[in-house]
């Protein structure tokens, strides 16, 4: 009855709103909201070249969408309404107006927020599919043109605004139900025209960069929402037409010479960033069993790894490390192919394994502690490997061998880079270096032996008996082993060991 008695009676910020708006003549907070809303959907219709009052208006139409009380208010105005029915350019030119693209994806997504919310569909009168339709017609009369007239400017526009609005659209999904209702209605009708579009435009940045855009938010597997039944194919389905688009793309991508003038990130490394980054969402998304494709001789996954791997390399490692988004992307794939694909990583040539290693190396000492972290991962994923699979007659054990005895100084190296910058290096780094230095020190036990000899050599003779003491600290009741809790053993000692060595140690 309380709680009842509480609704019943407005706050006494409610009455401050509600007295002001009677003085003013505007009525009630209901006939304020429509008027403010009316006022939105005005700007929207009869200002479209006005850039920033396009953008100002859309702030203030997602701040009132994104509360509780006031979305719940919006879903009974009548201008909502014709929004969520009319969200067309013929109705709002400014979705026509180029300069507008990324506000597109925040129109559509405020809507489909608003229209997934509870009762959404029935307050605003009309269901996901209908509100989808005129989208979806747009990608069906895109997907009936013929190579020549999907690639003439006639379709530019239209190409960036489907995979605008539909990007706006999937970052509105936040679970299961809602993401399938999106997927259901593009699968598999309109699949096929991602992958054209990749081959057709791959050199147009505005209209690529809206497909992979839209492509990695469809893959992300935010908030688990990217979750099909166990006997559905949708997952592989998913991958397939991510693997598409992006092999489409990178190899059209790597043909093309790279530009001698003008901004060649936006030009060229942008686009591949934006489809390393797709394709790390759907790897690391966790709802495709990709053992499926080498059992039935599906070659998705192998041409989408082929062609990913070609694009990572073919970025000198300088440009790679000197571009944050395009490292997080390259040095994101790298890291995936050293967790989950280990065996397609031991079988590429010794060249192309060195080329990948060189990168893992320098990408450790990067100043970036989340590009150094992955590095780090990827040097943990070999060396475990190496440590559990010494000595088994598998195909793959035969191939790090083989790149072991063709750079023999390889674990030793990286052995000494991880030990310097534990000790040397920036403290905000040294959890991140930890991880791999037992699985590396259990690889190779007279890389870790050489270390310490080196760094023994560099102290005076008050030094060396401390830094001695120090290192037999470290490896007292150190277990040939990587489960967890010694991990976390050695990992507890290893911060001790920097902790009592910074204090004397000379470079």
């Amino acid at each position: 009855m309380g709680s009842m008695k509480m609704e019943s009676v407005p706050s006494t910020k409610q009455k401050v709103y509600q007295n002001m708006f009677e003085h003013m003549g505007l009525g009630d907070h209901t006939v304020v909201a429509n008027l403010i809303v009316t006022k939105i959907g005005k700007n929207l219709k009869f200002w479209p070249d006005e850039h920033e009052i396009v953008a100002k208006t859309l702030v203030l139409l997602t701040d009132m969408a994104g509360g509780y009380s006031s979305s719940k208010l919006l879903l009974t105005l009548d201008t909502v309404k014709y929004l969520a029915g009319h969200h067309t350019a013929d109705e709002f030119p400014f979705l026509n107006v180029p300069s507008n693209a990324r506000h597109r994806t925040t129109f559509h997504g405020i809507l489909v927020r608003l229209l997934l919310s509870p009762n959404g569909t029935d307050k605003l009168g009309i269901s996901f599919e209908e509100f989808m339709r005129p989208i979806l017609d747009t990608m069906t009369q895109l997907g009936a043109l013929d190579s020549t007239q999907l690639r003439s400017e006639a379709a530019r526009m239209p190409l960036i605004g489907v995979f605008r609005d539909l990007r706006g659209v999937c970052m509105s999904m936040h679970n299961r139900r809602t993401f399938s209702l999106l997927f259901d209605l593009l699968e598999p009708q309109h699949f096929p025209l991602m992958s054209r579009v990749a081959d057709l435009w791959h050199d147009q940045p505005d209209v690529i960069i809206s497909l992979l855009r839209f492509l990695g938010e469809f893959c992300h597997n935010k908030a688990n929402r990217v979750n099909f039944d166990q006997s559905s194919p949708n997952g592989i389905l998913l991958f397939r037409v991510t693997s598409d688009a992006v092999c489409a793309y990178g190899r059209r991508a790597l043909a093309s010479p790279t530009p001698t003038a003008g901004d060649i990130y936006k030009l060229k490394y942008k686009g591949m960033s934006l489809a390393l980054s797709v394709l790390n969402s759907a790897l690391g998304g966790n709802y495709v069993c990709f053992g499926v494709f080498a059992l039935y001789n599906d070659p998705a996954l192998e041409n989408a790894l082929d062609v990913s791997l070609k694009m990572a390399l073919s970025i000198p490692l300088e440009q790679v490390i000197a571009y944050p988004k395009l490292s997080k992307s390259v040095f994101g794939f790298i890291e995936l192919m050293f967790r989950n694909h280990m065996k397609t990583t031991l079988a590429l040539e010794s060249s192309v394994f060195m080329q990948l290693m060189n990168a893992v190396h320098e990408g450790l000492q990067a100043s970036d502690a989340q590009i150094s972290s992955m590095c780090a991962n990827c040097v943990d994923h070999l060396a475990t490997f190496h440590f559990e699979n010494v000595g088994k007659d598998k195909p793959e054990v035969h191939n790090l061998s083989n790149h072991i005895a063709a750079q023999p100084n390889l674990l030793s190296s990286l052995t000494a880079t991880l030990f310097n910058l534990l000790l040397f290096g920036a403290p905000q780094n040294h959890w991140a270096v930890m991880r791999p230095m037992l699985s590396l020190m259990l690889a190779d036990e007279s890389s870790f032996t050489s270390y310490k000899d080196q760094l023994m050599g560099t102290q005076d003779t008050g030094n060396q008996a401390k830094l001695n003491e120090a290192f037999s600290k470290l490896l007292a009741d150190v277990n040939r082993s990587l489960e967890s809790s010694n991990r976390d053993r050695f990992t507890q000692k290893l911060t001790a060991f920097r902790v009592s060595t910074r204090g004397f140690l000379t470079l």
